[in-house]
């Protein structure tokens, strides 16, 4: 282990009671994924929860440390490498609330195949149902929109959701769900900065985005 990446593990073990692992042996089971990609991290956090998400995001960012989020590893284009923290959420959570009505509140970690188990007893399905979904994460899903055989039927995971708690660089959770970007005045939440500014940067780019 160089000084860098002892620093980098003494500082978050002391801010967080997730696992946070630099050794050779853990950082080479990370270097790897479904695609044909090698990319060895200086570390591996797994966080326990939102909370411990934030000091990470926010110690990374004021070190200036590239963060890598990573679920059960089977992207195919290399999405969870990087030289940086590889962020593994499939651990420790993968927290099912109880489903009220036709909706249920899921950690980010929690595999799809886990979910529809759950949501069997209570006769619901979440539909979406890439060809990994017996380890995919809810959280992979979200980030790529995935969707699979059934998406006449089911549509893609982004079109099952109601609401998204994140967590942003600055270690700020903010809930995001379907906000207005045209507004009348000045936004008054993080999340209606985030439309806006999404919404402008779009409206702006909206002809090169629609050149064929």
């Amino acid at each position: 282990m160089d000084p860098e990446q002892a620093r980098i593990q003494a500082d978050l073990r002391g801010l967080i009671q997730g696992d946070v692992l630099c050794d050779p042996i853990h950082l080479q089971m990370y270097a790897s994924d479904a695609s044909i990609y090698e990319i060895c991290p200086p570390g591996v956090v797994r966080p326990k929860s939102t909370v411990e998400v934030a000091h990470v995001m926010r110690y990374a960012t004021q070190n200036h440390i590239n963060i890598f989020p990573r679920g059960g590893g089977s992207g195919l284009a290399g999405q969870a490498l990087g030289r940086g923290l590889v962020m593994d959420f499939s651990r420790f959570m993968r927290r099912v609330s109880p489903p009220i009505g036709n909706t249920i509140r899921v950690q980010c970690g929690v595999v799809q195949a886990d979910l529809n188990l759950a949501l069997s007893q209570k006769n619901l399905l979440f539909g979406p149902d890439p060809a990994t979904r017996s380890v995919s994460s809810i959280g992979s899903m979200l980030s790529i929109d995935a969707a699979g055989s059934h998406f006449p039927k089911y549509g893609s995971a982004g079109q099952r959701v109601r609401s998204l708690q994140a967590v942003l660089a600055s270690g700020e959770v903010v809930e995001l769900g379907r906000e207005r970007w045209a507004l009348d005045g000045p936004p008054t939440t993080t999340a209606e900065r985030l439309a806006s500014e999404i919404g402008s940067l779009l409206q702006r780019n909206s002809a090169l985005l629609l050149r064929p």
